[in-house]
Formats: C-alpha cells, structure tokens, sequence
C-alpha cells in the first residue's frame, strides 16, 4: 500500500503509480499571463515565519504561523488567531485526528542550552493549546509526528508520547515517520557537514539504525509503500533540454521513471493529495539566460498527462493539497520574507 503524507514542508512527497501516463511535456499552458488564484491573505510584514501551511481535517480552513498561529476561511477569508506564541517555526497535523502541533521558542536566545522550545497541541475547532513537551531542539527545529500520533520528533529528540521516553538522534534532519509509526527517516551527517548526509530508517521502538542504499546528495520528494521510502529525483545533466523524474526504492535501489519535461525544466516544491491521486509540482522553463522566467505549477492526475493550472513570477513555496484534492493553497513570496496566500480551487 502507498502511504502519502501530506507535509509539504522540506521535502516533497510523490507516487510512481499515478505517473505512468504522463509523456514528455513542454511549456505550453494558459499563456503568459500570471494567474495565481484566489488571495486569502495579503502580504504580511516582513520577518521569519515557517513555510508550512496545513489543511484542517474538513478542508474549511488553512493554518499557518503569522501574527501567532492563524487559521484563515476558505469561505469567508476571515484570519483568526488560535494561538499568541509569537516564535512559532513549525507545525503538522497527524494524518488521524484534529490536532495542530506547533513549536515554539520560548526565548530570542535560540542558541541557548536551556530547554527554550515548546510543542503544544491546539485543536482548532475548540479549546487552548496543551504543552506536549519543552525541549531544547538543537541545530533546527523539524518537527514530525507519526499518523497515529504517538511518536514525534523534535530536532535531535525522538519521543514516544505514551511511555514519555525519549531517543537521542544522531546529527542529521528528520524527514517523517512511516505509516505504522516503527520507523524515521532520517539523514545522518558528520555534524560539521562536511560529508553527503546518508539517508537512514531509525527504529521507533528502540533507536536501531539501517542505512539505505540511496545517495543522500539529490533528491525532490519521497513516500512511503509500506516501510520502504522511495525517493523522486532527477538526473542532474542541467545542460539537457529534457529532464526527467524517476523514483529510487529506499530498501533495494529500484529505479523506476515518472515523467519527461522539456524547455529546459527546473523543478521546484511539490507534493501529493492526501489520497495520492494529484501531484502538484512547480518547474521553470524556458531560457536559462532570461531572467524572471515563469513558474508554473503543474498537476498531474491519475491516468493523465501533466497540466499547468497556476503560474506565477515570483518564488512559490510548497503545493499543499486540501483533503479533497481538489484544492491547493501555497505561500507566493516576494523579496525574500515577505508572502502572500493563495488558493486555487477546482484543479
């Protein structure tokens, strides 16, 4: 069984099955003209706030870090807040049940060893949020939490939310859990960076480790069948006018091909519906040489071939797909922090 997540946030998920009818595709779309979609919120003041955007469970609306934890109405755009914490840097909702997790630094001081980090859980529909664990998260703050919502990790902490145990991770990111919960994904480096960080399963259960057969040094997205990730990825030949995805098995090192784009093909963010049917993907293409090129965002279904539903000319942060799959809402970013968010319905 392919398992989708749909956590947009670093990395990108993608299923092979869904790709085999797609075929080479150039740049011909809805013309030059931007069409991003519908504007739920406006450009928001300048700072730093985490690119992840999560759908509540009914699809009615969209969470994010601005101004605390805001919820915005698809229906109504009406911004609420849900929480104050004014040093949010992440958050995710388990596949299963209503809440948000979000972290949050207690201090300016994010370098300091005391534990300045909190994880709450909100439900956005009723009630305040409940501290889950405070912590210090070391290098970065990435933040996952299994589907059943018993296992999360926490920069270099993993912890099982019904014993309270905690496993030290090595130096590395952690890049989500598999469906049943048993096993991370997770990149291991030599701390100082200096080597190609080597993608490993981590037990839940007990800390073990098994490396997998893949380079860590390139890749789009990754999903799950079963306990195996597999990861989309591209050849590398920037000089080609064609490009194409493909996919490699974690476990065995099973290359499989997806797709070919033309019109020299950058790729950028992209992720799945929650049921694995929609692919949505941001690529550049046109002339290397010209600046400002178009970003288009396609989205591929099962059965069909690849189609540009929005594009626009700034830097496009991750496709999030809402419950349905028939929405997706992204940040749209302008110099540098600043962003807006938009809606596109009807895909």
């Amino acid at each position: 069984m392919t398992h989708i997540q749909t956590r947009p946030t670093r990395f990108l998920i993608a299923s092979l099955a869904l790709l085999g009818a797609a075929g080479c595709v150039d740049s011909s779309g809805p013309g030059n003209v931007e069409d991003p979609g519908v504007l739920l919120v406006p450009i928001g003041q300048e700072g730093y706030w985490p690119p992840e955007l999560v759908w509540t469970k009914d699809g009615g609306e969209l969470i994010y870090a601005e101004n605390g934890l805001s919820a915005v109405s698809i229906g109504t755009h009406v911004v609420r807040q849900l929480d104050a914490s004014p040093l949010i840097v992440n958050l995710v909702r388990g596949n299963g049940g209503e809440g948000i997790y979000f972290g949050a630094f207690l201090t300016t001081q994010q370098g300091s060893n005391d534990p300045n980090f909190r994880v709450s859980r909100v439900n956005p529909t009723a009630g305040a949020a409940e501290i889950i664990t405070t912590t210090f998260p070391g290098a970065n703050g990435d933040m996952f939490v299994s589907d059943d919502e018993r296992f999360l990790v926490v920069g270099r902490g993993l912890y099982d939310l019904q014993t309270a145990a905690r496993i030290d991770l090595p130096a590395g990111r952690s890049f989500g859990f598999s469906p049943d919960g048993t096993q991370l994904l997770f990149f291991v480096d030599d701390g100082a960076g200096l080597s190609t960080p080597t993608p490993t399963l981590i037990s839940t259960i007990n800390g073990s480790s098994q490396p997998l057969v893949v380079s860590g040094a390139f890749y789009l997205a990754h999903r799950w069948e079963g306990n195996s990730p597999k990861f989309l990825t591209t050849d590398l030949d920037f000089n080609s006018p064609i490009r194409q995805l493909y996919e490699i098995d974690g476990l065995t090192g099973a290359r499989r091909h997806i797709a070919d784009f033309e019109a020299n093909p950058s790729f950028g963010n992209a992720n799945w519906s929650p049921d694995g049917q929609v692919l949505g993907i941001w690529i550049q293409q046109g002339q290397l040489s010209l600046r400002g090129r178009r970003t288009n965002l396609y989205v591929i279904r099962s059965g069909g071939a690849p189609a540009i539903v929005a594009n626009v000319n700034e830097s496009p942060g991750p496709p999030v797909f809402s419950p349905n799959g028939n929405s997706v809402a992204y940040f749209n970013y302008y110099d540098g922090p600043k962003r807006s968010l938009y809606m596109k319905s009807g895909i």
